[in-house]
């Protein structure tokens, strides 16, 4: 739905330098600095494009353009995706904006939402703001992606919503005029986090040299607004080692740090609510500028009171936890994303028993935590076992 969808933003707001860039060619590359759960995801990359007759190709890893690891990060295979596209997101946000200001019939308020207030009718009828004007409507949408848990409690308006946390997640902007990607290069999704991406970040009528280097990831009860430091390392040293070793010499012109919406049960929350006149969109995670076309159309036809297909009900808003995993296969499943996880931040195991004795010591922490929470039948998606070993999450 992308191509259809950036032209129609450009025609909007009357772009007179072309259209919202989407280029597409992805490379992903399998390397051996993590661990084999690489493997198994490549794997899984590779069956996937295959049973949905999506074109690629295997392609050898030195025959991708500017890829240039050091000896030890280099891949040993490698598939080009030739319909996988990145965009520039803050050009498109800025598009995207104009073209609602352009259409006439937006306005748009830089202020937060504090509150809902519900009327006697038992509807919304105004959003207090934090400046503490009122906006009154007809419909209300919240969207307010890791933040909608705490408006929901402030608002005090009767819904009973799994809590949205933050998945805070980092990825750097650097500048490298002799060593530019065409296309871009990733491996496959890691141990609790989403693997390292390398894109060409352009600028319509702006730098051409630019590459966004990404992504961290964990997650957290409460806003972050720098990154931590050892996920900045993280990503320049994997750059480096992984995709391309002159990346040492780039410059570091900016730290990006994005507060992915995760519900507990980490699935959408997308949907009507027992409120009339209310609609919730979070819990998307690191997809919802992805899914943003199919949200768009999905949203609007809920606001407008359309049907949208009964696959959506399962993500309404209030309702119980989806839980796919059974408590072994969730703690089989968290012991390889630890020990991936281990691998990515330097773990280098003694030539003993050590690998097995560190991934049994992880078991075990598993077991007592599912223990303590109560999950017999079910178990705990593994990013969010330190939300439940903290006690932010419960049954």
């Amino acid at each position: 739905m992308w191509p259809a969808f950036a032209a129609k933003i450009s025609s909007a707001c009357r772009s007179d330098s072309g259209q919202v860039e989407l280029e597409r060619g992805t490379y992903v590359v399998n390397n051996c600095a993590a661990d084999n759960l690489d493997d198994d995801n490549f794997d899984a990359i590779e069956r996937a494009l295959s049973d949905f007759e999506e074109p690629y190709s295997r392609v050898n890893p030195k025959d991708i353009p500017n890829y240039n690891p050091t000896q030890r990060g280099r891949a040993t295979r490698a598939l080009l995706i030739d319909n996988e596209g990145w965009m520039n997101p803050r050009q498109t946000v800025a598009e995207l904006e104009a073209a609602l200001v352009l259409s006439g019939r937006v306005d748009i308020c830089d202020q937060m939402a504090s509150k809902l207030i519900l009327g006697s009718d038992g509807a919304i009828e105004r959003v207090v703001l934090t400046d503490g004007s009122s906006l009154e409507g007809d419909k209300f949408l919240v969207a307010t992606g890791a933040a909608t848990s705490e408006l929901i409690v402030a608002s005090d308006i009767g819904l009973q919503i799994q809590r949205v946390f933050y998945g805070v997640g980092v990825s750097i902007e650097i500048a490298c005029p002799t060593d530019m990607h065409t296309n871009c290069i990733r491996t496959p999704n890691r141990g609790l986090a989403c693997g390292l991406y390398s894109a060409p970040y352009r600028y319509r009528n702006g730098p051409n040299d630019r590459m966004l280097i990404g992504a961290s990831n964990f997650i957290s009860p409460t806003p972050y607004l720098h990154g931590r430091l050892t996920s900045v390392e993280t990503l320049m040293r994997g750059a480096i080692d992984q995709i391309n070793a002159n990346f040492y010499r780039a410059d570091l012109i900016r730290v990006n740090v994005g507060w992915r919406p995760t519900s507990q049960d980490t699935y959408p929350l997308i949907g009507t609510t027992s409120i009339c006149n209310l609609v919730i969109a979070t819990g998307t995670k690191r997809d919802g500028f992805h899914l943003a076309p199919l949200l768009a159309k999905t949203v609007s036809a809920m606001l407008m009171g359309h049907e949208v297909g009964v696959a959506w009900k399962l993500f309404r808003p209030e309702r119980q936890y989806i839980r796919t995993l059974t408590r072994q296969e969730a703690i089989e499943k968290a012991v390889r994303h630890q020990m991936s996880a281990a691998y990515q931040h330097g773990f280098e195991p003694a030539h003993n028993r050590m690998s097995s004795q560190v991934s049994a010591m992880f078991r075990d922490s598993l077991e007592k935590l599912h223990d303590d929470v109560g999950a017999f039948d079910w178990g705990i998606p593994p990013e969010m076992l330190d939300m439940y070993r903290y006690r932010h999450a419960s049954v």
